[in-house]
């Protein structure tokens, strides 16, 4: 797994893209989204995302608490987190520290090395991690806390597959002939493949509870 936190590297938004508020953004690259994020977000406070309406002011507790909804639903009706740079980054600040507030709440005396989720967005943590009962315990207690994170994660295999993709158009855009547009096609031919399998991302933790972004494998 290679996690990512750096500050100092150049750095290169696509067009359409907004800006993230820490690390770095690497067109076509994951540590776009993969910075290190050690400012608190404020629980209570309304932050701003972008959304499939439009940028809006969340109250991120509300959206992560809201019970599921049964019966016919248009999805147009609610908003829904785009996987943008910004809401990764915003998203990831705020579940950072309501996992910080969480090991408080338990007495937990540190977190695990990692945290992942996998195809059914189900929770995998180390197999050597001596206070799984207990995460466990406060995540079934506090799942709004595991939802959070989950989400991250799973914004961030979004984003990276989008930013897979805007690799090869940005190549594709400058390509001058025939043989560099095959050239070009064959280098990136694996993003054809419907059943290529979605970013596998890991969050990771230092030992205060400082969550980072990676991406497994890479």
């Amino acid at each position: 797994m290679q996690v990512y936190g750096t500050h100092n590297s150049t750095v290169n938004y696509p067009s359409n893209e907004r800006s993230p508020v820490s690390g770095t953004m690497m067109s076509g690259d994951f540590e776009s989204v993969s910075a290190s994020v050690n400012t608190k977000a404020s629980s209570s406070s309304l932050l701003g995302m972008d959304t499939n309406q439009g940028s809006q002011k969340m109250n991120l507790d509300e959206h992560f608490s809201a019970k599921p909804v049964h019966g016919a639903l248009d999805l147009m009706d609610i908003p829904l987190l785009l996987p943008t740079a910004h809401n990764i980054d915003t998203l990831s600040k705020y579940s950072e520290g309501k996992f910080k507030d969480l090991l408080s709440e338990y007495n937990i005396p540190s977190p695990p090395a990692t945290i992942e989720f996998d195809a059914e967005g189900k929770l995998v943590l180390p197999p050597d991690y001596a206070f799984s009962y207990e995460l466990e315990l406060a995540f079934s207690e506090h799942p709004e806390v595991e939802k959070a994170l989950s989400s991250t994660a799973a914004l961030a295999s979004h984003y990276a597959g989008i930013m897979e993709g805007a690799a090869f158009r940005d190549e594709m855009s400058t390509a001058r002939s025939q043989a560099d547009q095959d050239r070009i096609v064959q280098k990136y031919n694996y993003l054809f493949d419907d059943n290529r399998p979605a970013a596998q991302i890991v969050l990771a933790f230092l030992d205060d509870g400082s969550m980072l972004l990676g991406q497994s494998g890479a």
